[in-house]
């Protein structure tokens, strides 16, 4: 009978090329030892025979399905990644089936031999590849290597296989491609069948690890990831990496600790870093404001930082030299402008003199790793030294330590009225947040902190002195 070596690959649950510098982890080995019986083990799989004849020869399986045998290798091991790339690596002969099957039921994909030359199927229709070459003996063991690139997110289709055989990367008859498109969205597969009649004597499976991606796309290494970005894209990595790089366009590398690798950039390149949060909160300040260097060595270019965290912002540019990235951070504007310490109003006229004012007079609370608009704005609103509430110290354009309260004037020749002056207030310069006016009563003083008038024919007791904040 005709010999035949199908691959369905059985579902489980934008391409790149293979990185040809990625690191494969086997997690699957088809052919571990053979029974006398010719029936093989597995490690991270099961096998499934049915109605099927083997042998032992020459430390290898010879099979026989038959027209209705099944000889199927169920994946049992988790792989080390989903959504990259599997190879399946066979050792095996590979015979002229005579004519290939309308279908392969619940196969990504399958490969056969069939007047002369190799076959893919695609999910729906087999797809003719490269012919045979002449003097091929199908009888012969020959290693087959297929590849499946299940790179994207698990509901996308976009899959597509490639097969080698020998040192032959195989192509299209249609348009010349080496990669086949497939229907399935699986992320990995569930098992490798086998029928017809011929000689196994390998089959193991192994998938790359996704060291960067771009979206739902992993890359074996962080160049192929810097070489498919666009400028603007954000790679993000995922595995330790000592790769050197460079980078021809301003990207934004998502380090998260993990490269130790120099990347270069052209000098008008710009190298976003994006630190982990952990990064911050493990570093001498813990996570509060301050100035922190990020171990990420980039080269030429420049550098932006994104932090991993909403409250704080970066101050000014940072800096590399080569071996660290420094980046000063502070509470974002943001938390400032959700503050209100008094219920309503949020203390935003100039955001640089508030901030000086904070980092002074409520330092820890400015600076704390987990600074908020509440706890700014608690800050704010809790009474200090002279009796007010902060904000109000502030607003007035004084530390809080300054006096609030009036005392007659050293020289008072207004013989209607006393003479009042809160010295401490007299000159300064308010934040501009509030209309600051000095009422007795409900009459607005005309002269300021330095002249505050009560008439004599009240009563010095019948009139308070207010400091209003409109």
């Amino acid at each position: 009978m005709n010999r035949t070596l199908l691959m369905p690959l059985v579902c489980a649950a934008a391409l790149s090329a293979e990185a040809t510098d990625a690191t494969y982890t086997q997690y699957l080995t088809g052919v571990d030892s053979i029974e006398t019986t010719g029936k093989p083990s597995a490690v991270g799989g099961t096998w499934n025979i049915t109605d099927t004849e083997l042998s032992k020869e020459n430390a290898a399986v010879v099979f026989d399905t038959g027209d209705s045998g099944e000889m199927r290798l169920d994946v049992t091991a988790a792989p080390a990644d989903t959504n990259t790339i599997v190879k399946i690596v066979v050792e095996s002969t590979l015979e002229d089936v005579g004519e290939l099957p309308a279908s392969v039921t619940s196969a990504q994909t399958a490969f056969a031999v069939c007047t002369n030359s190799y076959n893919a199927w695609n999910g729906s229709a087999w797809v003719p590849l490269s012919e045979v070459p002449a003097g091929i003996d199908g009888s012969q063991l020959t290693n087959l290597l297929v590849e499946i690139s299940y790179q994207g997110a698990s509901n996308e289709t976009g899959r597509k296989v490639r097969f080698t055989v020998g040192d032959t990367v195989l192509r299209t008859r249609v348009d010349d491609s080496q990669w086949v498109d497939l229907a399935t969205t699986a992320n990995n597969i569930a098992g490798i069948g086998i029928a017809g009649a011929g000689t196994l004597k390998t089959l193991n499976a192994s998938v790359m690890l996704g060291v960067a991606s771009i979206g739902d796309v992993k890359y074996g290494t962080l160049g192929d990831a810097v070489t498919a970005a666009a400028a603007g894209s954000t790679i993000e990595v995922l595995r330790p990496t000592s790769e050197d790089v460079t980078v021809t366009s301003s990207i934004t590398i998502a380090d998260n600790g993990k490269v130790s690798g120099t990347i270069t950039a052209g000098a008008g390149d710009t190298v976003t870093i994006v630190p982990t949060a952990e990064f911050f909160t493990s570093a001498a300040l813990a996570g509060k404001s301050g100035t922190y260097s990020i171990p990420v060595n980039v080269s030429g270019g420049s550098v932006a930082v994104n932090l991993p965290m909403n409250n704080k912002e970066v101050v000014g540019t940072p800096s590399h030299d080569g071996s660290t990235v420094n980046v000063t951070i502070q509470t974002a504007t943001s938390v400032l402008e959700g503050a209100t310490p008094d219920g309503t109003k949020a203390l935003t006229k100039n955001l640089t003199k508030l901030r000086d004012y904070l980092n002074t007079h409520t330092n820890a609370a400015y600076i704390a790793a987990d600074a908020s608009s509440s706890s700014i704005e608690a800050a704010l609103a809790a009474t200090r030294e002279n009796g007010l509430p902060l904000y109000q110290s502030y607003a007035l354009g004084v530390p809080p330590e300054t006096p609030v309260k009036p005392v007659p004037v050293a020289s008072d020749s207004d013989s209607s009225n006393i003479t009042l002056s809160i010295p401490g207030l007299v000159g300064k310069t308010p934040s501009g947040d509030y209309a600051i006016t000095y009422k007795v009563g409900d009459t607005v003083q005309s002269g300021g902190a330095g002249a505050i008038k009560i008439p004599l024919s009240t009563g010095t007791g019948n009139k308070r002195v207010k400091i209003a904040f409109d």
